[in-house]
């Protein structure tokens, strides 16, 4: 905020504008005091003119009384005359300066010295002033500041006749009349012209300063600030930048030659860019090119390891595998023989049931390497999808409850048939499992949902494990590539599952987040596509691993620890 409001009055513009408005505001300033001082002394010429007028009035309606010293008359009509919100007082004073007559009548009978207002105004000293003085003045009232003017009562030939002032022939003044105007008026008038001129003075200033403004910013701030714009945009590299100020003064003739030489840098740049260009699309063109050939020669090389390597182990396991199966056969023919109770016998021949459809498990994953390594056929049949799903969840169920795994289930409402091979479609679906499973080690939920569709099946299998990082997600389905460690994998898993799902005319995709977790979508048609049907093509291929032919397919037991061993990224 301190940097913006700094920027702010740093810039021209304002540093012009505030002097300008400093300057008008000083000279409205001077001139509203002129002019309230005009107008006062305008509004007390016209209050000491209404009093002079009013002095004479009082001085005509109390002419006969007075003549005919009919003192108790012009009492009366003095105190009417006195009744006006512009009168504060009226007083008249005899020679000596007692009060005869008063609006007010608890001041009859006062007395004034010579050095008061009343007698001051006639005598300096003891020396009788001449007749026809009239005094006005300012003074602090009862309620407030009053005009006072006090006006000589001069003696006329009619008094001496009346008979009223027959033994002062040789005087020329009479008395005093003391008319005090309230000052209350002027000062509402004035209080008022007061607020008038602060408000016209304040409006002035407002007006000017927001026309100023607008000018200066038109005028100043605004092609100042295009330039400015401008400048920054080139130093950035933008020259296509162009400033746009009219008129003939010195800043649009300064725009101009800055769009001149913005052309210049533009034309010079825009054929170093074309010269550029063309150096980086051949660069693009042959590095594409030799892209293509290594990862072509990586897949070539990482293809012919994996049948090297599923060549060498079916080679290694196989004579294992039979001896075992052989075995668990042989056990089973003697457990026949031998007396045990019912319930004994059904618990070893179950296991030993398990075991057998294990090894031949065992064998078709082996057959399944060389199938993926050499692109050998599948046998298709019409497979129940949500009972192969059963089977492959029951095989890791005993995993999910010693990691505390929570399992959620969607199975396929509708037709849930399909046509496809059932050892490999389940070898799949327990390497993904085994995967999700493997990526919680402390617990989490696994989701499994089926849905489909009159031509295809969709498989969701969700965990909310580690995830994968974005920039490894391409690599997954590559051979030997595994985000484990040597002795948990080493990159076969999903190289398989990817092979046995476009054997099957389907896709797999990915979606996953560090940290919260992975989904795995397959979407597999109902009726795959021809060249992947060739239903007998590897026939045998159960004895070809060293298990016999006639051996059960995979069925339900406790988890395997060599199901998926080595699988997943």
């Amino acid at each position: 905020m301190g940097a913006r409001l700094r920027a702010v009055f740093s810039s021209l513009g304002v540093r012009l504008l505030i002097p300008l408005l400093l300057v008008v505001g000083v000279v409205l300033t001077v001139y509203a005091l002129f002019s309230f001082r005009t107008t006062k002394d305008h509004f007390l010429h016209l209050v000491g003119g209404e009093a002079d007028r009013s002095t004479g009035l009082i001085l005509r309606a109390t002419y006969d009384g007075m003549l005919l010293n009919r003192l108790d008359e012009v009492q009366v009509m003095i105190e009417r005359l006195a009744e006006g919100p512009d009168v504060a007082a009226i007083r008249v004073y005899d020679k000596d300066g007692a009060v005869v007559l008063s609006s007010d009548r608890g001041q009859l009978g006062e007395r004034s010295a010579l050095a008061d207002p009343p007698c001051a105004s006639c005598h300096a000293g003891d020396a009788e002033m001449g007749a026809g003085l009239r005094a006005t003045d300012l003074v602090r009232g009862e309620d407030g500041e009053v005009l006072r003017q006090l006006s000589v009562i001069e003696k006329e030939p009619a008094c001496t006749a009346g008979g009223c002032h027959a033994n002062a022939a040789d005087q020329s003044v009479l008395g005093i009349l003391d008319v005090e105007m309230s000052m209350v008026p002027l000062e509402v008038a004035l209080a008022s012209e007061r607020r008038q001129i602060i408000r016209t003075t304040l409006g002035l200033m407002a007006v000017i300063g927001l026309v100023a403004t607008v000018i200066f910013r038109r005028l100043v701030q605004q092609p100042i600030r295009r330039l400015k714009d401008g400048t920054r945009r080139i130093a950035g590299g933008d020259l296509s930048t162009r400033i746009h100020v009219e008129g003939g003064h010195e800043l649009a003739y300064l725009a101009r030659d800055f769009n001149h030489m913005a052309e210049d840098l533009s034309r010079s740049q825009q054929e170093v860019t074309e010269w550029s260009q063309k150096l980086e699309a051949k660069v693009v063109e042959k590095t594409a090119e030799l892209r293509a050939a290594q990862r072509q020669v990586l897949h070539m090389e990482k293809m012919a390891s994996l049948g090297k390597l599923s060549a060498t182990v079916a080679h290694e396991i196989n004579n294992p595998l039979s001896g075992v199966l052989t075995y668990a056969r042989l056990v089973e023919r003697e457990l026949a023989e031998q007396e045990l109770p019912d319930d004994v016998r059904a618990a070893l021949s179950r296991y030993l049931r398990l075991a057998q459809q294990e090894c031949s498990r065992c064998g078709d994953i082996v057959q399944n390497l060389l199938v993926f390594a050499r692109r050998t056929g599948t046998d298709m049949t019409a497979v129940d999808v949500n009972e192969i799903l059963d089977r492959s969840l029951m095989l890791v169920r005993h995993h999910l409850e010693i990691t505390g795994i929570t399992l959620r289930t969607e199975p396929l409402e509708g037709d849930p048939t399909l046509r496809a091979d059932p050892g490999q479609l389940q070898q799949a679906l327990v390497a993904l499992l085994v995967n999700a499973v493997e990526a919680m080690p402390r617990g989490g939920e696994l989701t499994v949902r089926v849905s489909g569709d009159a031509d295809r099946v969709r498989i969701r299998i969700g965990d909310t494990g580690v995830g994968i990082a974005p920039e490894v997600q391409p690599l997954i389905f590559e051979p030997f590539f595994s985000t484990k460690d040597q002795e948990s994998g080493v990159g076969l898993g999903l190289a398989v599952v990817y092979g046995i799902v476009s054997r099957h005319g389907g896709t797999i995709d990915v979606e996953s987040q560090v940290g919260t977790g992975t989904t795995f979508h397959l979407d597999i048609p109902r009726e795959p596509p021809p060249e992947s049907a060739d239903s007998r093509a590897v026939a045998g291929r159960g004895a070809g691993a060293g298990v016999a032919p006639d051996a059960a397919r995979p069925g339900v037991g406790t988890f395997p620890a060599a199901v998926g061993g080595g699988g997943g990224p």
